[in-house]
């Protein structure tokens, strides 16, 4: 039996190993762009429990392939995927890339020669010092865009990371133990959110797309205010006299905020809106 589940294990790593990140973040921007419209489908046609399931199974499955991209294809922080654009994930865990650009010059591919660019050349011929432009390596450093993390190395990042992939399974199975709407749920999802932003220690070392991600998530704190059981105790009130004031004093918007108003209760109610922000 021992012998079976190692073999087993062995196989399937392998299997993952040979997988592309391209096919992987493929996948999981389908994912990320229909799994509200799932959720709704599935309750109007099935009901809350049906809808449930289809929440864990998507969470489930979406954990899955971003443990794969962070273990196996060291792809560190895991930007929010687009449909249309995820191959700047794949190239920023390539280091020491031959195409690198300065304040106004490149360097070729082969040769290795430092160029200047025409559009930072003078248009004066007078002006022109026909000097080959240097290049700092510590200019080289900062301006390398493609700057990212290693997992295997950065073990704090690398934990703040986990924590952050396995928070929606952590949060819908204590929603399941204990009540959708209890203050347990509600803190197991705070304090891992706000943990792994902890143990990211700031920006440093990061890619221009990770350091963008890492904003994101931060501002993405702010929903917490509108999340159950804190929206109905305490910012349900604050949030409604905010809206009113804006609607008696700024003329237009009436419309806007009873729209405004409409909509949170129903944002609320819909997981994939609400807790995969």
């Amino acid at each position: 039996m021992n012998l079976f589940v190692r073999n087993f294990i062995q196989k399937y790593q392998r299997v993952l190993r040979k997988s592309k990140p391209e096919n992987l973040l493929k996948l999981l921007s389908a994912i990320e762009y229909t799994e509200a419209i799932l959720e709704i489908t599935a309750e109007k046609l099935f009901g809350k429990v049906f809808k449930w399931l289809i929440v864990f199974v998507t969470q489930l499955t979406k954990c899955i392939i971003k443990l794969q991209l962070l273990i196996f294809h060291k792809t560190g922080i895991q930007p929010t995927p687009s449909l249309f654009n995820f191959g700047s994930l794949i190239e920023s865990k390539k280091n020491g890339q031959s195409d690198q650009k300065g304040e106004g010059f490149f360097v070729l591919k082969h040769s290795g020669r430092t160029v200047r660019t025409i559009k930072n050349s003078p248009v004066s011929l007078e002006k022109r010092d026909w000097t080959v432009p240097t290049m700092d390596n510590s200019m080289a450093k900062t301006e390398n865009p493609n700057t990212h993390f290693d997992p295997s190395s950065d073990k704090m990042r690398f934990l703040a990371e986990l924590i952050y992939i396995l928070r929606p399974i952590c949060h819908i199975t204590s929603m399941l133990i204990f009540k959708p709407k209890s203050w347990i749920q509600y803190a197991v999802a705070f304090s891992m959110d706000s943990t792994s932003l902890f143990l990211m220690n700031g920006t440093n070392k990061l890619s221009k797309e990770q350091k963008e991600e890492l904003r994101r998530r931060t501002i993405a704190l702010l929903y917490y205010l509108i999340r159950s059981p804190f929206y109905e105790f305490y910012s349900s009130s604050l949030i409604k006299l905010i809206l009113a004031l804006i609607e008696q004093n700024i003329i237009g918007t009436k419309f806007l905020i009873k729209y405004i108003k409409e909509y949170i209760p129903y944002w609320q109610s819909i997981y994939n809106y609400c807790w995969t922000a």
